[in-house]
């Protein structure tokens, strides 16, 4: 599927409807609220969440397109890391700020968030956000450094417990959420009934 990044998400068609691809959304569709709808700019938003995927799916955000299938799919080159997976969503080991832990990753999450963040990163200006229930916030952000698999990249990262608006809706879990940033760094094919996910780095 090609899909297209608007507010850094990706938005494909699936059976004529316009649909925001979310890992971070542990069902198959859900109708978007208003609030949300007008935020993108879509009449008739939906989520596609993880249970709308196949076994195996591969993100490919320099070229624009989402696969997933029963079969396998082959990643030339890639190299291959546990995967866990959640109800809510799949987690990988990564360093972000210095510290190390699992974190999930989500195409649904334009911006980064964790807990705690060092005030030490510089300030890269505010995000503009949107909740599930269609409630906007500005969050500030901040330009971190990060490595996953031995692969260093940066990301543009909030601290939870500054984002009130967002922690009233969907709570940042402990481990963190990364968003575009990792998929926009690394091409990846993930097999969630395997439990791991296979990348290369863009």
């Amino acid at each position: 599927m090609k899909f297209e990044l608007i507010k850094k998400v990706p938005i494909v068609e699936i059976d004529g409807k316009w649909c925001l691809v979310d890992t971070g959304f542990p069902g198959a569709f859900m109708s978007a609220e208003h609030g949300v709808q007008e935020f993108f700019g879509i009449p008739g938003l939906h989520f596609a969440g993880v249970q709308a995927l196949k076994r195996y799916t591969k993100f490919d955000y320099h070229n624009s397109e989402i696969t997933t299938s029963d079969e396998p799919i082959s990643l030339e080159g890639g190299t291959t890391v546990p995967l866990e997976v959640r109800p809510n969503g799949w987690l990988v080991k990564m360093t972000v700020g210095g510290v190390e832990g699992m974190r999930y990753i989500d195409t649904g999450a334009a911006f980064s968030y964790v807990h705690n963040l060092s005030k030490d990163f510089p300030s890269d200006g505010n995000a503009d956000e949107c909740s599930f229930d269609g409630r906007p916030w500005t969050a500030p952000m901040r330009r971190v450094p990060c490595e996953f698999a031995g692969h260093p990249f940066e990301i543009l990262c909030g601290d939870a417990r500054d984002n009130k608006a967002r922690l009233d809706c969907c709570a940042v879990p402990p481990e963190g959420v990364i968003g575009y940033d990792f998929f926009a760094n690394f091409t990846l094919v993930v097999d969630r009934l395997g439990g791991k996910m296979t990348f290369i780095k863009n």
